[in-house]
């Protein structure tokens, strides 16, 4: 918080579900502080913190010493350019971060066998994963008259990371380095009009870009459940987006209305060079294939086998060696697009009585690339204190949120329309040559596109909530959310081959294939829809304390529970199992405290548990020929055959097309957060007692428990590895600081 003197306003925007807002804000409302021009004398800080490796715990997944540490150092400065007319701003910030990624694959032996128990064996890298980043920004405002305030500021942002996408399954080669930029320039006007009135206009320029260069540019190697090598995917990504964004708005206090109305605009201009897999990518994905005896010589027979025997017979050139697929893109990389969006709203705030205040408002908002017209977004709020003391407060919110498609779809459709860009992928191609036609062997095409009409996602929600004021301020609430997009989007192929759903026999991708398609042969057709329902509830409840002036207190629990059918369905043609919880799901609890302790000490701790978040299970194949690789097993009640797997879920089998497990049946283990901060300020004096001279000296820990936060599991069935943990946020951190001010 800026200290009392310098404040010139404070806007507080309790409703989350303004119509200024796009969606709503989880977070509540919004507080903007506008400091006044031209502060009466100069001040800054310096600051220092270092987390040295020799403080920091080693990552759970690797077998060295990962000596990880994190230096963070800069200034800020700001002072008077004219006396109570202009003044500015500057700070300036470096981190040097030394961390490390944790390769958890599974791999062939040196003389290419799957290993004692036909799994592979165990790769273990720990990869250096560096990370510079410069943080600049600079203020300058002025006071152009009376009722007139302007501010222009700069900010720049430029972040290098190296072995960026290794851990896990992925190995070093299968990494990239990565630049990512970004410089704001930011223009904003207050014109106060009468008492009554304010005029508000807000100005944005942001250049921004994305680079990204492999550590290898051999074609990318995806082994299903095992390993992922070779080269980047993306190879020499070069992003460029420019972003204009124009805001004006208008505030009117009439009585007891309090009316804002404003326009929101953006033009996003998108330069993007992206040779998404130019160099080619294999995917081994297993299946059925013939048997071989002890010397590997077919034997007439078939069987079922899994991705890395799949990749050991290609090493080898033995029968059913051929990869799954083989995709490579070609064309121009270079995709410019334009997206403009626009928003106009109008609220109106009224104090029916001195504790009933209801809101209403309306947003309307369109948008291009895809181009959506039709989007009207009402708002109704109401808060109401029943008793004289309101120490009660009932909230009821409702409205109709419209969210923008943001640029993700675009790219792709405008890159892969099969004019810019062209994308063959090869199905069972020979493991040399991949494009030589070869008995068995398959080529398809693929397009991307939007349909005919879409819209912005509609989202609908409903919140109830209750507070309560009780003695010494403790202060319980409740709240209950409904939410519900009923226009979420997805993507389909709308060509899929007209494949049924088999449990039992070992599919056969060729013929899959070769079935008919609603139109051309050998051609997919991805559509981006808004076909998708996503909805579901979350309860809330929890009890704060913070008037007590030795220590504060926030404890809390939620629970999320929605289902959605949002993700490219397995099959085009069957919504069986697709409704289910999404991907981002965890329900969880917080304690939160601050703590005044002897000698001036204050110690903070927040403490999070996440819980319940999904994971899908796959056959790691495309057993139904749709182009995706998303097919899910089948349950099965005996282990009759080579493709029935016994599994923490029971048996399984991947000797299906369409499977009957629901989508994201697994469930990740439990996240726990623990941070915490031991800090001491020492005054230095200073006659200023709202800017007095201070040096404050902390130690700060992340993962406090150093508890394993998996990020990742194995997910294919056919895999030793599934449902075993892969990767981890990083291990506990710990760092010292100081922070000096003038």
């Amino acid at each position: 918080m800026p200290p009392k003197s310098s404040i010139a306003s404070i806007r507080v925007n309790p409703d989350p579900i303004s119509p200024e807002y796009e969606r709503p804000d989880v977070q509540g409302g919004r507080i903007e502080i506008t400091t006044k021009p031209g502060v009466a004398s100069y001040h800054g800080a310096l600051f220092l913190t270092d987390s040295d490796g020799s403080f920091n715990a080693t990552n759970p997944f690797s077998v060295t010493a990962t000596p990880a540490g994190k230096r963070r150092y800069g200034f800020e400065l700001s002072g008077p350019i004219v006396s109570k007319k202009s003044g500015f701003s500057l700070a300036l910030e470096k981190r040097d971060i030394d961390e490390f990624n944790v390769v958890n694959a599974l791999q062939l032996t040196p003389d290419n066998t799957l290993g004692p128990d036909g799994n592979g064996i165990p790769l273990r890298q720990t990869v250096s994963a560096p990370q510079r980043l410069w943080i600049a920004s600079g203020r300058a405002d002025f006071q152009l008259g009376p009722k007139d305030m302007a501010t222009v500021s700069y900010a720049a942002n430029v972040n290098s990371r190296g072995n960026q996408g290794v851990g896990g399954f992925t190995t070093l080669d299968g990494g990239y380095s990565s630049r990512v930029a970004e410089y704001d320039l930011r223009f904003s006007n207050n014109y106060t009009i009468s008492a009554n009135t304010l005029h508000e206009t807000r100005i944005g320029y942001t250049w921004k870009r994305t680079e990204q260069d492999p550590n290898a540019t051999s074609p990318s190697l995806q082994v299903a459940g095992y390993f992922d090598s070779g080269g980047a995917v993306a190879q020499n990504l070069n992003t460029r987006e420019r972003d204009l964004e124009i805001d004006d708005d208008v505030m009117i206090v009439r009585g007891k209305h309090e009316i804002k109305i404003g326009a929101q605009s953006l033009g996003v201009f998108v330069h993007n060079y992206n040779p998404n897999t130019f160099n080619g990518a294999y995917v081994f994905g297993g299946g059925t294939a013939p048997a071989l005896d002890a010397n590997d010589a077919a034997n007439g027979g078939l069987t079922t086998i899994n991705p890395l025997e799949q990749y050991r017979r290609a090493v080898l050139g033995l029968p059913g060696g051929n990869p799954t697929t083989y995709q490579l893109t070609t064309g121009d990389p270079v995709v410019p697009y334009t997206q403009w969006r626009l928003a106009l709203f109008a609220e109106d705030t009224i104090k029916l009585r001195p504790r009933l205040t209801v809101t209403a408002g309306l947003r309307y908002s369109f948008q291009t690339a895809p181009s959506t017209f039709l989007n009207f977004g009402p708002r109704l709020g109401l808060a109401w204190s029943p008793d004289k003391k309101s120490s009660w407060t009932v909230h009821v919110r409702a409205g109709v949120f419209n969210v923008h498609v943001d640029n993700t779809p675009a790219d792709q459709v405008y890159r892969l329309n099969g004019t810019k860009q062209q994308q063959a992928t090869v199905y069972s191609p020979d493991y040399a040559h991949p494009f030589l036609p070869t008995a068995g062997s398959v080529q398809v095409s693929s397009r991307w596109q939007f349909p005919n009409t879409f819209e912005q996602i509609p989202v609908g929600e409903l919140a109830a909530g209750i507070d309560r004021d009780l003695a010494h301020h403790w202060k319980p609430s409740v709240w209950f959310t409904w939410y519900e997009a009923w226009g979420d989007p997805r993507t389909v192929n709308i060509n899929a081959p007209l494949v049924p759903a088999s449990t039992g026999n070992p599919p056969d991708p060729i013929a899959a294939l070769n079935a008919p398609r609603p139109g051309s042969p050998n051609l997919n057709i991805f559509e981006y829809q808004n076909s998708a329902h996503n909805r579901g509830s979350v309860l809330w409840a929890g009890i704060e304390q913070k008037s007590y002036k030795r220590w504060t207190l926030n404890i809390g629990a939620w629970n999320v529970n929605f289902r959605t059918d949002g993700a490219t369905p397995q099959s085009t043609y069957s919504s069986r199992g697709e409704a289910a919880r999404p991907d981002w799901q965890s329900s969880g609890a917080l304690i939160e405290n601050d703590l005044k302790l002897p000698y001036k000490l204050t110690l903070s701790t927040q403490t999070y548990w996440h819980y319940g978040r999904p994971y899908n299970l796959t056959t790691g194949t495309d057993a139904n020929g749709d182009g995706t690789f998303n097919d899910r097993p089948s349950f099965a009640s005996t282990a009759t055959d080579s493709g029935t797997y016994a599994t923490p879920f029971g048996l399984l089998t991947v000797n299906a097309v369409n499977g009957n497990v629901p989508r994201n049946f697994g469930t990740m283990p439990v996240i726990v957060h623990m941070y915490s901060n031991l800090s001491r300020e020492f005054a230095l004096g200073g006659k200023d007692k709202e800017h007095l001279r201070t040096l404050t000296l902390n130690a700060r820990a992340v993962n406090l428990l150093n508890h394993t936060n998996v990020t990742a599991v194995g997910t294919v069935v056919s895999s030793s590895s599934l449902g075993q943990a892969l990767s981890a946020e990083a291990a506990r951190r710990v760092e010292l600081g100081m922070r000096i001010v003038f």
